[in-house]
């Protein structure tokens, strides 16, 4: 594809077709030499696995706050997400305690069995049919991170709707002034709600996240407040969304192919983990990190301005057909070779949660096959997957068997 006839594809593009299936844009992209400008998010995309890795490790070419950026004006800053160098590192460090691989292997296996196990009673209860998505992934992954944050007085329905109000602001590069309004809207909820929280964590500290979080900061209660809030909303946004929602399209990839669900089936302790990390490559639940260029530059031969906003397309680079072969958008359960999927990001702003995230995907999908072997799709539902930037299945009708 010429790059005139690529801008003139991308100019006709729209929130809403991206938002219904933004892959035969990525693609499109990847074959016009991999970085494109796209006019309805007013961002530069890059798309190929090479222009990704380069927008998303440069930090000193491609900085990680994005201007205008709807992170900050939804989360409030500093935040871990929009800052670099010695405040992102501050930041991060606070998240450290709870989420180091070893700290998550020694707890996340009594944390996430009986919410699991719960969860697995109701499905049961209510059966035949299921739908998944609100009634096992998403209260798996929410009560699984207010537990780990010392959240857990909220409740799931609470925590939801925080989850998809604040998306709204996050999402929004093309500056929607109703998504925007909902954004700050929920956020200035999370803080009335919350602030109450850390007093009484920072007048008795625990082992929480939030209490460590707090112990990390530093300065009297509000000067500590005001540093750890903005990143306690990016964990209660990305700590939700890609877990629940990566291990939605795992299943999905599953029971899209009966073959591959009969397999998973077989052994799905052996291949919890290949599962969980086909699926977080076939759709990466969060599918970018965005960034503003410093200085004009090129990313791959292909010229960016100074100050843009410019995205590391990591949904579009997990399926890059140089990297990943011919099939690359295919859910396969036997795929072999590549390298790490790279749903979790690049550089120094790879998820700092990614391991909790990981096994919770890999128990939730492990022990729905174990209790329903014969699971499969709803007949007469095609679940529908949506979101470019955030993307899932939103809901997920099957038969137990």
């Amino acid at each position: 594809m010429s790059p005139a006839d690529l801008d003139r594809l991308l100019a006709g593009v729209t929130v809403e077709q991206l938002d219904a299936d933004p892959y035969p844009v990525y693609a499109a992209i990847r074959a016009g030499g991999g970085v494109a400008f796209v006019p309805c998010v007013d961002l530069w995309w890059a798309c190929s696995w090479p222009a990704v890795e380069e927008v998303a490790t440069d930090p000193a070419r491609f900085a990680a706050k994005p201007i205008p950026s709807p992170i900050d004006r939804t989360f409030g800053e500093p935040n871990v997400l929009t800052e670099d160098g010695p405040t992102q590192r501050r930041l991060r460090r606070m998240l450290d305690p709870s989420f180091r691989p070893r700290t998550v292997e020694r707890y996340v296996v009594p944390l996430l069995e009986p919410i699991i196990a719960e969860r697995l009673d109701a499905l049961a209860a209510d059966g035949p049919e299921a739908e998944l998505m609100e009634a096992y992934f998403e209260p798996i992954s929410v009560r699984g991170l207010a537990s780990v944050l010392g959240l857990g007085m909220f409740d799931d329905d609470t925590l939801r709707r925080w989850f998809y109000g604040l998306a709204e602001g996050v999402i929004n590069y093309e500056g929607d002034p109703e998504r925007d309004a909902i954004g700050q809207a929920m956020s200035r909820e999370v803080d009335a709600a919350v602030i109450p929280e850390l007093r009484r964590r920072f007048e008795h500290p625990d082992e929480s996240t939030v209490s460590q979080m707090l112990q990390g900061a530093e300065g009297g209660f509000e000067e500590r407040v005001a540093q750890v809030l903005p990143t306690l909303k990016v964990i209660l946004l990305g700590g939700m969304q890609e877990p629940g929602h990566g291990a939605g399209s795992v299943a999905l990839g599953l029971l899209g192919d009966p073959q591959q669900a009969a397999a998973f089936a077989a052994d799905p302790a052996g291949l919890a983990r290949q599962a969980t990390e086909e699926g977080l490559r076939w759709i990466a639940p969060i599918g970018t990190q965005t960034r503003r260029v410093v200085a004009d530059t090129a990313v791959q031969g292909v010229p960016v301005p100074a100050g843009a906003g410019i995205s590391a397309m990591i949904a579009s680079a997990n399926r890059d057909a140089a990297v990943w072969g011919d099939d690359a958008d295919r859910f396969d359960l036997a795929r072999a070779g590549g390298p790490p999927q790279a749903a979790f990001g690049h550089g120094t702003h790879f998820c700092v949660g990614h391991h909790f995230s990981r096994l919770q995907v890999q128990m939730a999908v492990r022990a729905l096959w174990e209790r329903f072997p014969a699971i499969r799709l709803a007949p007469g539902h095609e679940p529908p997957v949506r979101g470019w930037e955030f993307r899932a299945p939103r809901e997920l009708r099957v038969v137990l068997g």
